[in-house]
């Protein structure tokens, strides 16, 4: 590896160990190399030339789940995520990457169509799967062992998405645009559907982001920066020519790709970095938009109950953590809920989804979750919600596993709920 942006990045890491008191993964993996200083130290070594294999160094800057807590913990404010998917993106174009991510990244992501195509071939392929099981959260197929780690489950998927739905001329046009991402769209259309309805009820018009292609994200942190900016790329030009005044994200993952790591695919001085900011610069999470439009003001009051503390808050990492934005949250759900939210017991413990670290390593991001939602049971939640696809997408999985009784939802579904309560 020869990249002088990387050694400068590298350069900051003292190799104090505060990474290793932090890292999600560190307590199965028990490595150095599993947290941040054993990364910087292996990526300077082969700066240096004393290192040359490629393929070594790619598995071991993969075996991360990028949540971003040795960042957030480092005195020395190493950009941790930043030298991992910049590392990641030099040895992809040295030794490639996976052909399944090459096609879903480079073909099936980036287009909506094709998106589109490949959710109706997977509903259809679900009565293949062997053995439905109920849960609280909706029905979950169980995938055969062979096909995806050992009882995986996942959701029934629709036989149409949310923009879909939509009337030809339903939210076209708006001063506010919903950007509701892939999964909200695809897999977990009420999701879409209820953050669209509550976003509405601010009064502002309000258009649905059409024909998006996916963020980006997904493909950024697998090494795939041709993919990751050509979506990206094809989302800004189109955002800007819609000169929304605010765009709405209910995944905090897609926000951040936005608001942050944007940049280092489009960075200042490219054609389109003017685009890049000024959908930065309107870019805002879920709850904010809430809390900064009158919506909540249209709540009624919640009801009494013997429910008090049974709903929790799972911080994303990349919402909570990574962007700062953890209090709108609480206080919609205080709001929307009244007595029945309670602070979650491990409401920061990552859930240990991480994209495709989930589908690299099923048992491993497992474990993980599955802690994460026996904590919360243990402490007396009974529903998980939270602002991120891809932990719902992970928590619904290990309800399925540990407690089916245990629900995991997305806020806009409690606000939506609170909104339209009869």
């Amino acid at each position: 590896m020869k990249d002088s942006d990387l050694k400068a990045l590298t350069g900051l890491c003292a190799k104090c160990g505060t990474c290793r008191t932090v890292c999600t993964l560190y307590p199965e993996r028990k490595a150095e190399i599993a947290v941040a200083r054993g990364k910087v130290a292996l990526i300077e070594a082969a700066l240096s030339g004393e290192d040359g294999n490629a393929e070594a160094m790619q598995e071991a800057l993969t075996d991360c789940l990028l949540c971003g807590r040795c960042e957030r913990a480092c005195p020395n404010q190493v950009l941790v995520e930043e030298i991992v998917m910049k590392g990641r993106a030099d040895l992809a174009e040295k030794v490639g990457i996976p052909a399944w991510k090459s096609v879903l990244f480079g073909r099936v992501m980036k287009s909506p169509g094709a998106a589109g195509i490949a959710r109706k071939a997977a509903a259809a392929g679900q009565r293949l799967l062997p053995g439905k099981i109920s849960t609280a959260s909706g029905l979950h197929y169980r995938f055969p062992d062979g096909l995806g780690g050992k009882r995986r489950t996942v959701p029934k998927l629709p036989a149409r998405g949310f923009i879909e739905s939509l009337g030809k001329e339903e939210a076209s046009f708006g001063e506010v645009m919903l950007f509701v991402g892939c999964v909200f769209d695809h897999v977990f259309p009420r999701v879409g559907r209820t953050a669209y309805e509550t976003v509405k009820a601010s009064g502002k018009s309000v258009a649905v982001f059409r024909d998006a292609a996916c963020c980006g994200l997904p493909a950024m942190v697998s090494g795939d920066r041709r993919s990751a900016a050509s979506s990206a790329e094809a989302n800004l030009r189109r955002l800007r020519a819609a000169e929304p005044g605010s765009i709405v994200f209910p995944c905090g993952s897609c926000l951040l790709m936005f608001r942050r790591n944007v940049f280092s695919l489009i960075p200042k001085g490219t054609p389109l970095y003017d685009d890049a900011v000024f959908v930065a610069d309107r870019a805002v999470d879920y709850a904010s938009f809430l809390l900064s439009s009158g919506v909540l003001d249209r709540l009624p009051d919640p009801p009494e109950g013997e429910r008090a503390g049974e709903i929790g808050y799972h911080d994303p990492c990349h919402l909570t953590g990574t962007l700062g934005k953890g209090p709108e949250a609480r206080e919609v759900l205080s709001r929307a809920v009244g007595p029945e939210f309670a602070e979650m017991a491990g409401a920061d413990l990552c859930c240990g989804y991480g994209g495709t670290f989930n589908v690299r390593d099923y048992p491993t991001s497992a474990r993980i979750g599955e802690n994460k939602v026996t904590v919360a049971a243990r402490g007396g939640t009974k529903v998980i919600s939270t602002a991120c696809s891809g932990c719902v997408l992970q928590m619904r999985d290990m309800a399925a596993r540990t407690d089916p009784s245990l629900r995991v939802v997305h806020i806009a579904e409690l606000v939506h709920q609170a909104l339209f309560r009869k």
